[in-house]
């Protein structure tokens, strides 16, 4: 568990570049992964409990199997292998992040859109009395704007000047108003991506100050709710008859509820970072690419229907900065994304069909129901969110190949042949050779259409292991 949770992304992929390899990150983590194994021995032991009761008999002796057997009914065997799969989630998480060296690319990008990308920001910081000016020229002109767009609205002053100074709030933020532009894009740039264009490093850096905002209050709210439930589970756990007379019991409900905070805390902080690390990313490189297409097709345009000369210059440009992204995403795909996404997706699946089957087949209170439903929800969404945006960078990479065979005829064999050979190459590697994307590992790559089947084999493996799941509903009533 990290214990910065304030601009916690920053502050761990500072935490990974600087203390890499030292002996308290590795006893950090190191105690981290433990733990997690003996949770994940602790649960199997209770999944042998159910399998055959009258010979492994444990709720008889520990405090947890007996806690889980009492309410059965719920947290059953398959409710059981659902907080199995999740602390395997939780291994995995901490195995991606904190066990890969800072020095491979993988982490280096990332490195450069969350931390190097936010320094240069606070680098590029412009007077107190440019902001001001920047902001009075913008309310002015969003004034004039809304006094001709709403004359009956703008005669109420106090209100038009409210909404107007909220736009200019909002819009001083977006535009990046605080910042020196031309410092901040020709000076200031990223080390890996030195020609992003200045809106999708805005992007990121506000995806960066919000996540981080909003994840502060958010583990903030978590914590107090594991305390909570935490003080509820152990004060019920010491009115029980095999721990009332035994002090050694209650201690060790105790310290095993201490740790448990800390592994959910841990689970928790690695689905940030993995979600929040994949939007980052895909943020950049969104930018990157739209930009490129972008002017790619005004060069193209211009030479088409203007019939003003190509810059070929500016064509290798884009060439190379497009191959250069590309080794980028298949690189890093290879080394680390490949095998992370391919164990999350081999485990998150059973996770959402399980908490599906229990909510359908189970008789649980409504209160109960009602959060399974939102635990439901937000695996799915904050599951499937990431997927899609990798899925649309897929799409970005391939976007220019329908423009490349115009853009062929535009350039001329007697000054532009090794340009046309080129981008002859690129367009034949877009058609037919390996995708840009990331993968499942050897289940696919993850586009759109590997999405599509993907949720396809969701509804057959639902269908699986609910009637798996109703036949043993069926046998144990029986």
């Amino acid at each position: 568990m990290l214990f910065k949770i304030k601009s916690f992304l920053y502050n761990t992929m500072k935490h990974i570049a600087n203390e890499y390899g030292s002996g308290q990150y590795r006893l950090l983590h190191g105690f981290d992964i433990i733990l997690s194994f003996y949770w994940i021995i602790r649960l199997f032991f209770i999944v042998i409990m159910y399998l055959d009761p009258e010979q492994y008999p444990f709720y008889q002796y520990d405090y947890v199997p007996a806690y889980f057997w009492k309410y059965r009914k719920i947290m059953n065997k398959f409710f059981t292998i659902i907080f199995m799969f999740i602390v395997i989630l939780g291994i995995l998480g901490i195995r991606t992040f904190f066990y890969q060296s800072p020095k491979k690319l993988s982490f280096q990008v990332l490195y450069d859109c969350i931390v190097y990308n936010t320094d240069q920001y606070w680098k590029s910081m412009d007077t107190e009395d440019n902001i001001q000016r920047k902001k009075s020229d913008r309310f002015q002109q969003y004034r004039q704007q809304f006094e001709h767009d709403h004359r009956f609205l703008s005669m109420i002053n106090p209100l038009a000047d409210r909404l107007v100074s909220l736009k200019v709030w909002i819009d001083s933020w977006l535009q990046m108003d605080r910042i020196d532009r031309k410092l901040f894009q020709q000076h200031n740039r990223m080390r890996l991506f030195p020609h992003s264009p200045i809106e999708g490093r805005n992007r990121v850096l506000l995806f960066i100050f919000l996540s981080d905002y909003f994840n502060y209050y958010f583990q903030i709210t978590c914590h107090i709710i594991i305390i909570i439930a935490a003080i509820v589970i152990v004060s019920q756990s010491f009115q029980t008859e095999l721990m009332k007379n035994s002090l050694i019991m209650k201690s060790g409900l105790t310290i095993e509820a201490i740790l448990i905070f800390n592994t959910f805390s841990t689970l928790g902080q690695s689905a940030i970072l993995l979600s929040c690390s994949i939007i980052s990313s895909y943020l950049i490189y969104h930018g990157n690419l739209y930009d490129m297409n972008h002017k790619f097709i005004n060069i193209l345009n211009k030479s088409k229907y203007h019939n003003q000369q190509i810059n070929g210059k500016q064509l290798r440009f884009y060439l190379n900065e497009h191959t250069r992204l590309s080794y980028f995403v298949l690189y890093n795909d290879k080394t680390t994304w490949s095998d992370a996404l391919y164990y999350y997706a081999l485990l998150s699946i059973p996770i959402n069909i399980t908490l599906m089957c229990e909510l359908i087949v189970e008789d649980i209170i409504p209160e109960t129901k009602f959060l399974f439903i939102i635990i439901i929800v937000l695996h799915s969404v904050t599951g499937s969110f990431p997927f899609l945006l990798l899925a649309n960078m897929s799409n970005d990479f391939h976007s220019i190949n329908k423009h490349l065979p115009e853009m062929q005829l535009q350039l001329k064999r007697s000054t532009h042949l090794r340009l046309k050979l080129k981008y002859d190459d690129l367009y034949e590697r877009l058609i037919w050779g390996k995708k840009i994307v990331h993968t499942f590992g050897t289940l696919g790559n993850l586009t759109f259409r590997g999405l599509f089947e993907a949720f396809l084999g969701y509804f057959v493996a639902f269908f699986l292991i609910l009637k798996v799941y109703m036949n043993e509903q069926s046998q144990s009533r029986g």
